[in-house]
């Protein structure tokens, strides 16, 4: 069995694609969530595995043990964390002003259970057994800290066992200077990446940033994007579900979607939130905002803005309505260049410099004035952009296809998984040297 163990939305939809070809080219595959309070039912690129087969479920619920104070303390956590459609319809229900206060407990008693359960159950052991019930081949996991979750009892079982670990990854580097947010470090990058045996990037900055950081790049390969290959592009688009009105009963004016970055991510908050109120005054748009799925704690910097929030769509669906997308530091930005969207990069709202600034991939935005007259602009004509196909192009093929143009990226990263677990793929034992014909 290959083995996906997941955790949250981005590393989900980067990594379903990968399973998803895998699966349909008949390996035995299986996703499990390590995270007890995702909910996996109503993800539908799972619930989609699902259909096509794959094994789907939650860790801590697909291998259950047999004592009685750990079943006592996975129905808590159940109940805290709303694993159950049950539970979350009754936690709806609640009224009044206690609410926030059962909630609060709720999430006090989960976290509780859930550090008792891995400090007297999910231990390196427990993680063997699962190993060895799958058949496991090879364990992969997103760019997580060793230290979340179970990852730790994973990785330490499988080295008994001599399964490989892979790190893929749960997002693009896009960023090109070397401090983009607080806790990036190269001491942090190399606690994170270092146990791994194999670690795919999806382009060279990446791997670059993880050699200067101390990881061996004789374990790293460059295989591109599999979250925007366009081979996943199109399956998401069919699965994806639906639910902004159809372009038909739109008002005419010029649709345009702001996807907001990690404020964290040195962003000027203020002038976002003004942003914010330029593009609600503009007449001749129709705007919207989805902020960042790693906003974490500045959530209430969404609160009470004058743009629709958006945060319930997906990105894809997003793309597919928008005429002009609006990004500062979001890989969305991969997905309408190659939709064919205009793109206006807002530069004046980060203090960071990316790829597709530099590559001139984009419209570069410096400051509000000319947001405005860039949207009237592409309000007249959405076809009059001033970066050049050919430097879209170049993008796509370092950020979609890892520097070589045309690659076939999900049998890349097929052919790079089964190699690993066969033992075929390194050329020097696992973790040794990858064979040259991987793209480095």
């Amino acid at each position: 069995m290959y083995l996906f163990l997941v955790r949250h939305f981005n590393d989900i939809d980067h990594i379903t694609p990968i399973a998803w070809k895998m699966k349909t080219d008949g390996y035995p595959v299986a996703v499990y969530c390590m995270n007890p309070r995702y909910d996996i039912a109503n993800d539908y690129r799972l619930e989609f595995m699902k259909s096509e087969g794959a094994v789907v479920d939650y860790l801590h619920t697909a291998y259950r043990q047999g004592d009685p104070f750990y079943k006592f303390l996975q129905r808590l956590m159940n109940k805290s964390f709303g694993s159950q459609a049950s539970v979350r319809a009754h936690n709806r229900r609640r009224a009044g002003i206690s609410s926030k206060v059962f909630e609060q407990l709720d999430r006090i008693a989960g976290k509780l259970a859930y550090k008792l359960m891995r400090k007297m159950y999910y231990h390196t052991g427990w993680a063997r057994s699962i190993l060895e019930q799958t058949a496991a081949k090879i364990v992969c996991f997103d760019y997580v800290m060793p230290r979340l979750y179970v990852v730790d009892a994973f990785l330490k079982a499988a080295k008994e066992m001599s399964v490989p670990t892979l790190s893929l990854p749960h997002g693009i580097q896009l960023y090109t200077n070397e401090v983009t947010k607080p806790k990036s470090s190269d001491a942090r990058r190399f606690t994170k990446f270092n146990r791994f045996d194999y670690i795919i990037a999806p382009n060279q900055l990446r791997k670059e940033i993880l050699i200067q950081s101390g990881v061996a790049g004789e374990k790293i390969a460059v295989l591109g994007s599999a979250r925007y290959c366009s081979e996943w592009l199109e399956q998401n688009k069919k699965i994806v579900p639906k639910v902004m009105r159809n372009n038909d009963s739109s008002s005419g004016k010029l649709k345009v979607v702001l996807m907001s970055s990690k404020p964290q991510c040195s962003m000027d908050v203020v002038r976002m939130i003004n942003t914010f109120g330029i593009l609600a005054d503009l007449e001749e748009i129709e705007a919207c905002i989805k902020p960042h799925t790693r906003t974490g704690g500045n959530k209430d910097i969404f609160d009470d803005i004058q743009l629709p929030n958006v945060s319930h769509v997906l990105t894809a669906e997003l793309c597919e309505w928008a005429d002009v997308m609006l990004v500062v530091g979001s890989s969305v930005i991969t997905e309408a260049l190659m939709r064919g969207k205009p793109v206006l990069y807002l530069k004046y709202l980060h203090a960071n410099t990316t790829l597709p600034e530099e590559m001139g991939a984009c419209w570069i935005i410096h400051n509000e004035v000319e947001l405005k007259d860039a949207l009237l602009s592409l309000d007249t004509d959405k076809t009059q952009v001033p970066y050049e196909e050919k430097n879209i192009a170049k993008f796509i093929s370092e950020i979609v296809h890892g520097g070589a143009a045309g690659s076939d990226v999900l049998d890349d990263y097929e052919k790079f998984i089964v190699g690993c677990a066969s033992n075929t793929q390194p050329g020097s034992g696992r973790g040794g040297e990858l064979n040259s014909d991987v793209r480095r």
